[in-house]
């Protein structure tokens, strides 16, 4: 992607890199908050390998180390990872009658794939917080190169837009960078957290909303251990991953989304290599078999919920609340030992997961049309 006449066009002091290799990969990563395991150099690095598009990395520094650092990748209408185009995200937001989607969408004055992509997508090409890493002493003026820096790329590489698809609420100061550049917005979803109280399982029970939640949550556990399935959490084991890979498809399936086993399993053993035992799963077996898995990754003290799957004939036979305790109950309770502070659910479901004691924030697209 970085092309020699894209990088004489960059502003005055900005870096750039189309490697993570290639990147000052202990300062990026200081830049980084607990919450931003997508923008680490090691999950950079899983994407870099599996995405199948190009990737570019873009830093200002002062005294010679990084202040603020931007990762973009070039997605086109042939990627599988629909969540991470505009083309897709726009009409879903629209449909769903989230605010400002419909009247950006009716803006474009067209088909969404014509006017949009590719896309150089901005800030991540994950779902939910993507967004410019700046340390406290970065300035306005160190956002704004960065943005005009992707825009130089995105018109170098042939896109026909730049977006953050997914910038905090709370992300104000980059908002109002690309407020002053022109970028169009809209609230693409919510992202869903939960802050692990001390003294696990009994003490997340007394947090939950309401006394009949409690007693459905306790109800819920009760029929997982009379059931004779175990469960844990465990590190991320290679002999597992056809399974997991299998299980995740049929669930991707539920939501139109048509991703393969075959083109799942290298990412599993991506995230296994650069994550090492900061990779765990938890684990549902029912007569030695896998029918249910959620896979955790850990960036300072916070989990983030990753990927998950089950085996739905299983679910329909036996009607347990499997996602709920892989991905709630199980965490909590091992989160205190672990020395975890939060776990980090991500985009979707955001009253069923309010439901289990997560909080959530908005989610927004910035738009910018070339």
């Amino acid at each position: 992607m970085l092309r020699r006449s894209a990088r004489a066009l960059l502003p005055p002091g900005v870096h750039a890199a189309d490697r993570v290799a290639d990147l000052p990969r202990e300062e990026w990563d200081a830049l980084t908050g607990p919450g931003d395991i997508f923008l680490t150099c090691r999950w950079l690095e899983v994407v870099e390998s599996t995405a199948g598009v190009p990737m570019a990395y873009l830093w200002t520094e002062r005294a010679g180390r990084p202040v603020a650092a931007l990762a973009t990748a070039l997605a086109t209408t042939s990627v599988p990872w629909a969540l991470g185009r505009p083309d897709v995200v726009l009409p879903k937001s629209a449909e769903e009658e989230l605010p400002r989607a419909a009247e950006l969408l009716a803006g474009l004055g067209g088909d969404p794939s014509e006017r949009l992509m590719p896309s150089l997508v901005t800030g991540g090409r994950h779902v939910g917080g993507t967004r410019l890493l700046h340390a406290p002493e970065a300035t306005p003026e160190d956002l704004a190169a960065l943005v005009q820096a992707a825009e130089v790329l995105g018109k170098e590489a042939g896109a026909r837009s730049v977006c953050f698809l997914y910038l905090d609420e709370q992300d104000t100061a980059l908002g109002r960078v690309l407020g002053a550049r022109g970028y169009r917005t809209c609230v693409t979803g919510w992202f869903s957290a939960l802050e692990v109280p001390d003294g696990g399982f009994p003490a997340y029970l007394a947090t939950l909303p309401s006394r009949k939640r409690r007693v459905s949550v306790a109800a819920e556990r009760r029929r997982i251990a009379e059931s004779g399935v175990s469960v844990g959490l465990e590190e991320l084991d290679s002999a597992d991953f056809p399974r997991f890979a299998e299980l995740e498809s049929q669930l991707l399936a539920k939501y139109a989304i048509d991703i393969t086993p075959q083109q799942l399993l290298p990412l599993l053993h991506q995230t296994r290599e650069c994550f090492g035992g900061d990779a765990l799963a938890a684990v549902a077996r029912a007569e030695g078999e896998v029918v249910g898995f959620a896979t955790v990754l850990r960036h300072r003290d916070h989990w983030t919920a990753r990927q998950t799957g089950y085996d739905y004939a299983y679910q329909r036979r036996t009607g347990l609340p499997l996602y709920f305790e892989l991905l709630y109950y199980v965490l909590v309770e091992e989160a205190a030992a672990a020395g975890i502070s939060t776990v980090n659910y991500g985009l979707g479901s955001t009253a069923t997961k309010r439901s289990r004691g997560c909080t959530a924030t908005e989610q927004r697209c910035h738009l910018l049309t070339l």
